[in-house]
C-alpha cells in the first residue's frame, strides 16, 4: 500500500443515526419513557427525567416569550450542577444555543463573551447572579432546584415552538485567543448529535449506567459528559469541586457511587492510575484527554483506559483508542483512530499528505467540524479550509496546528504543538494571550510569558518583564491583575 493510500485511510466510514433534530428531543424521549428514573444525582438530592424535563420545558416558555428561538444564543452562568443541566436543556428545548459561562472567570472575561457573543438573554444561578456583568440583556434566574426565580408569571402562553434542525447552533464555547482577545467556537446539532451516537455505540451506553460529571462547565468535555448519558436514559452523577481536586478522594467517590463511566481529564487520570482500586469498583471505562498522557494502564487496574483526542473546533472528540497494559510498542500512548464520520489528514506545509511515521499538521474533517469563530470571518477562513480530499463540495478541514504522525498500526501519535499554545491542566492556553494582558499593566513596559514543563504533565507559565522606569510592581501585584482579568 502507498504512503498516500495509507494516510488516506485514517478514516471512520461513514455511519447513519437517528434522524432527530436535536439533543433536547433524545432527552424528552427518555423523559416520557422512563419518567421516574434518576436523571442527575448531587451530594443534595436526585433528579428524575421527569423534574429534569418538567422545569427544563418551563424554562423554554420564558426564553421563547423573550425572542429565543433557532440561532439565538443564550448565556448559562452558573456552576457545575444539576441546575446547570436544567438551565442548558431549557436553552435547547427553546430552539436557542447555550453558551457556557463559568462564574468563577473573571467579570472582563464575561462581559468579551456575552458582548462579543451577542447574546440578548442570560440564564444563571440565583446564588451567583452577582457574578452576572451588567448589560443590556434580560437576565433569568434558576433556584437550586432548577425553577424560575423572580420572573413575573406569563401574561399569554408561549410562542409556539420554533424547532431546532440538525443545522441550527447547539452551543458555544469561548477558547484562548493567540491575540489576547478568546474566540467563541460555534457547534451544530447535527455535530453534537454525531458525538453522542458516537459514543453511546462505542462504550455501551445504557440506561442502567452512572457517568460522572467532574469537568469545568467551560470546558467542552463538559458537553461530552452530558447529552450521550441524557440521551440514552442514563444517570449522570455531580462531584463536589473539593471531590475532583483530590485523585484519593475522587476515586473513593466513583467507586461508591458506583460510576461506570468517567470522563477524567488526563492530569489527574495520571493520578488515578497510580492509586489501587478496590475489587469491588463498578467503574467499567475511564475516558481521558486534553492533555498528553504520559504512561499506559498499569497492570491489574480493573477497568479500561481510553486516550481521546480532539480541539473545541471539532466537537470534543475526533479520535479515540484504548490504552493498554504493559504496551512498548510506542514510547507514549498514541490519541487513538478517527471517531464515527471523521476524517483526520497528516499535511505538510503545502498542503500535501506526508508519508507514514512522518510528522505534520493534523487536519480534521468530518461531520464534527465547527462552522467556526463567532464574529471572526478572517480566523474561520484561515482555520477552517476547503477539504481538497472531499467527496462533496463545501466539505472543509480544521488546521489544528498540532503536529502528528501515522502509526504503522494505524494510530495517530500526537507530536505536540506548532505554535506556542500550551496546556495547562487540561486547558487550552495561549501564551501570548497572558503576555498581552500583561502588558496592559500601567508599570509593565514590556513582558513575555513562555511555557516550561518542570514535570510530566506539569506545564508552568513563566512571565519575564521590563517595568516601567522608577515603578516597582510586586509579583502580588501582579498576580492579582493577571488574575482580574483571565481565569485561574
Amino acid at each position: 500500500m502507498s504512503p498516500a493510500r495509507a494516510i488516506r485511510k485514517i478514516d471512520m466510514a461513514p455511519a447513519p443515526f437517528p434522524q432527530v433534530g436535536t439533543v433536547a428531543e433524545l432527552v424528552t424521549f427518555q423523559a416520557a419513557a422512563t419518567p421516574d428514573a434518576i436523571a442527575l444525582a448531587s451530594t443534595k438530592r436526585v433528579w428524575s427525567y421527569r423534574e429534569v424535563d418538567e422545569r427544563a420545558s418551563g424554562l423554554a416558555d420564558i426564553l421563547r416569550t423573550l425572542g429565543v428561538g433557532p440561532e439565538v444564543v443564550v448565556g448559562l452562568c452558573m456552576p457545575r450542577s444539576p441546575e446547570m443541566v436544567v438551565g442548558a436543556l431549557g436553552i435547547l428545548k427553546a430552539g436557542g444555543a447555550y453558551l457556557p459561562l463559568d462564574p468563577t472567570y473573571p467579570a472582563a472575561w464575561l462581559t468579551f463573551f456575552l458582548d462579543d457573543g451577542q447574546v440578548p438573554v442570560v440564564v444563571a444561578g440565583q446564588r451567583i447572579k452577582e457574578r452576572v456583568p451588567k448589560g443590556v440583556y434580560q437576565t433569568i434566574l434558576l433556584d437550586d432546584l432548577g425553577r424560575v426565580a423572580d420572573f413575573p408569571p406569563l401574561a399569554q402562553s408561549a410562542p409556539a415552538k420554533a424547532a431546532a434542525t440538525p443545522k441550527n447552533l447547539a452551543y458555544v464555547i469561548y477558547t484562548s485567543g493567540s491575540t489576547g482577545q478568546p474566540k467563541g467556537v460555534e457547534i451544530a446539532h447535527e455535530s453534537l448529535l454525531n458525538l453522542v451516537h458516537w459514543h453511546q455505540q462505542a462504550f455501551g451506553v445504557k440506561s442502567a449506567d452512572r457517568a460522572s460529571q467532574v469537568a469545568n462547565v467551560g470546558f467542552d468535555a463538559a458537553v461530552w459528559e452530558m447529552w450521550p448519558y441524557l440521551a440514552t436514559g442514563a444517570s449522570l452523577y455531580f462531584a463536589e469541586d473539593e471531590t475532583v481536586s483530590d485523585p484519593e478522594s475522587l476515586r473513593d467517590w466513583l467507586v461508591a457511587q458506583r460510576i461506570t463511566i468517567s470522563f477524567i481529564p488526563t492530569p489527574i487520570a495520571e493520578h488515578l492510575l497510580k492509586l489501587p482500586w478496590p475489587s469491588e469498583t463498578a467503574l467499567r471505562t475511564m475516558l481521558t484527554g486534553a492533555d498528553t498522557l504520559h504512561g499506559y494502564l498499569p497492570v491489574g487496574l480493573p477497568f479500561l483506559l481510553v486516550n481521546n483526542y480532539g480541539p473545541t473546533e471539532c466537537t470534543v472528540v475526533a479520535t479515540s483508542g484504548p490504552v493498554h497494559s504493559n504496551d512498548s510498542t510506542h514510547e507514549l500512548p498514541p490519541i487513538g483512530c478517527p471517531i464515527v464520520n471523521t476524517q483526520v489528514y497528516i499535511l505538510d506545509e503545502s498542503g500535501k499528505q506526508v508519508p507514514m511515521e512522518t510528522a505534520g499538521e493534523l487536519h480534521i474533517g468530518g461531520m464534527g467540524v465547527a462552522r467556526g469563530y463567532r464574529n471572526r470571518p478572517e480566523l474561520t477562513a484561515q482555520r477552517f479550509i476547503p477539504n481538497p480530499f472531499g467527496a462533496k463540495p463545501g466539505e472543509r478541514l480544521f488546521k489544528t496546528g498540532d503536529l502528528a504522525r501515522l502509526l504503522s498500526d494505524g494510530q495517530i501519535a500526537f507530536l505536540g504543538r506548532i505554535d506556542e499554545q500550551v496546556k495547562v491542566r487540561g486547558f487550552r492556553v495561549e501564551p501570548n494571550e497572558v503576555t498581552a494582558t500583561l502588558n496592559e499593566h500601567p508599570h509593565i513596559q514590556q513582558s513575555v510569558v513562555v511555557a516550561r514543563e518542570v514535570a510530566p504533565g506539569d506545564t508552568r507559565l513563566i512571565a519575564y518583564f521590563v517595568a516601567v522606569p522608577q515603578s516597582h510592581p510586586t509579583l502580588g501585584e501582579l498576580r492579582d491583575f493577571l488574575g482580574a482579568r483571565l481565569p485561574d
